[in-house]
Parts: C-alpha cells; sequence; structure tokens
C-alpha cells in the first residue's frame, strides 16, 4: 500500500524506477485503490460481525465475567 502510494505521487517523478514494478503510475493507482476496497471491506465485515455477536453482552462479560444467557421455560 505505502509502495503503490509513493509510485503514483508526482513528486516522485525523478524516481521513475520506482514504479517500473507496477508497470506505471495508473496500474499503481488500480492497485492502490483495490487495495483500499479490500481494506475498507475487511473493516466492514468485521464490525458487522461485532455488533450482530451482541456487543453489550460481551462487554459485560469482560468486566464482570458473567455472560448472559437466555433462560427459558424446560416446557418450552
Amino acid at each position: 500500500m505505502i509502495k503503490t502510494g509513493i509510485s503514483m505521487s508526482p513528486g516522485f517523478n525523478a524516481t521513475a524506477w520506482f514504479s517500473d514494478p507496477f508497470g506505471g503510475r495508473q496500474t499503481a493507482r488500480t492497485i492502490h485503490f483495490l487495495t483500499m476496497v479490500a481494506l475498507v471491506g475487511f473493516f466492514v465485515v468485521h464490525m458487522a460481525m461485532i455488533l450482530l455477536a451482541g456487543p453489550l453482552n460481551a462487554m459485560r462479560s469482560i468486566l464482570t465475567g458473567w455472560y448472559r444467557t437466555d433462560k427459558r421455560h424446560p416446557d418450552a
């Protein structure tokens, strides 16, 4: 991510050899963008997993040591 960011930077025109492994500045931009999309997707999926798992109950169990479960009637 850092190397693609540096290689697409206009301030590094003097070091054209830096962007050559990526196939030029435009390919470095594409790789940089796809990596950003992958990282954002990773973050969103993991935040959704945290929210779906019940963050309040998990935080309660971290702080008190007690994890609350649903009590169901034995005849149900």
